[in-house]
């Protein structure tokens, strides 16, 4: 009966600590250019951006390489000025990147 609740623990354990991995912290710095597509959903879950946003920019990331540039965001398909807005994606040691602390990057929309 105590091998019984020792793995329920073990399992238990090893299940929520898979998922607290998966989750990204508050102020956490994330690649545009290297996050899988469960960071970016989980980014864009939090910002309160479409889901299927981030699919779109992951599969616009893997048939036109990397971003280059904060501005080549915005060619990813569905998304808006309002959404680029909240990304608010940075340039950062050759990487494109959302970094919750930095300040908007991008004029905003003149609409």
């Amino acid at each position: 009966m105590k091998k019984n609740i020792k793995a329920m623990v073990l399992i238990l354990f090893l299940g929520l600590s898979f998922f607290a991995g998966n989750v990204l912290a508050e102020d956490e710095i994330v690649s545009l250019n290297k996050a899988s597509l469960e960071q970016i959903q989980t980014l864009f879950e939090e910002l309160d951006l479409p889901a299927e946003l981030a699919q779109a920019l992951v599969t616009y990331r893997k048939a036109n390489g990397d971003f280059k540039t904060a501005e080549q965001v915005v060619n990813v398909p569905g998304m808006t000025q309002d959404f680029i807005e909240e990304l608010n994606p940075q340039d950062m040691d050759g990487d494109i990147v959302y970094d919750p602390d930095a300040e908007p990057a991008l004029a905003p929309s003149k609409c």
